[in-house]
């Protein structure tokens, strides 16, 4: 028997097809049922239910997933080199590109202080880049960093929406949340 709070390897295998599964239809068909996830994971409904005994818990499996994705996107986009406004470029390229992947994590209740505290981690790299950006002149000091990242977040949720909707092109992403933060960000003295 497996160790407490350790899966058997094919147990992990069944929780990952799943989720797997779920991101790819749960963003196509956001109704769709827990044995039409468990028909594309290739397992039995059973099998869903034992890994999720609802369907709630398989959508904050996908958040958490996100989020950690998100996450690891920032970190990997190298958010402590070169000049701000670049470094902020490349963290929300990568967002976008984790972003394009779960269409349906849209907002996370407010009353959900575990996966707000992990919203909290991926912010930390973007509100780093913005401080840096203050320090160096070329990002407003008059703003709050807790603000311009809370309104990226609240961008990258826009465009994210209006990817979905088909009113905004998945290449015209990046540019188009790029242009309105920054060009609200910089500092007159860098413009």
């Amino acid at each position: 028997m497996a160790p407490s709070g350790h899966l058997r390897a094919d147990a992990e295998r069944n929780v990952r097809a799943i989720i797997d599964a779920a991101i790819v239809l749960l963003a196509t068909e956001p109704d769709a049922s827990m044995e039409r996830v468990a028909t594309a994971a290739g397992v039995g409904r059973a099998t869903v239910y034992r890994h999720f005994a609802s369907r709630e818990q398989l959508v904050r499996a996908i958040i958490d997933r996100a989020l950690q994705d998100a996450r690891d996107a920032v970190l990997s986009s190298r958010p402590d080199e070169g000049d701000p406004l670049d470094a902020l470029t490349r963290a929300i390229d990568s967002i976008m590109r984790v972003a394009d992947r779960y269409r349906l994590v849209m907002a996370i209740s407010p009353h959900d202080t575990e996966l707000r505290r992990r919203v909290e981690e991926v912010a930390v790299p973007l509100i780093q880049i913005i401080e840096r950006g203050q320090r160096d002149g070329v990002v407003r000091s008059d703003l709050p960093s807790r603000w311009c990242s809370a309104a990226l977040g609240a961008l990258l949720q826009a465009v994210t929406v209006a990817i979905i909707e088909g009113s905004v092109a998945e290449s015209d992403a990046v540019p188009l949340v790029v242009t309105t933060l920054v060009d609200g960000l910089r500092s007159p003295a860098a413009a």
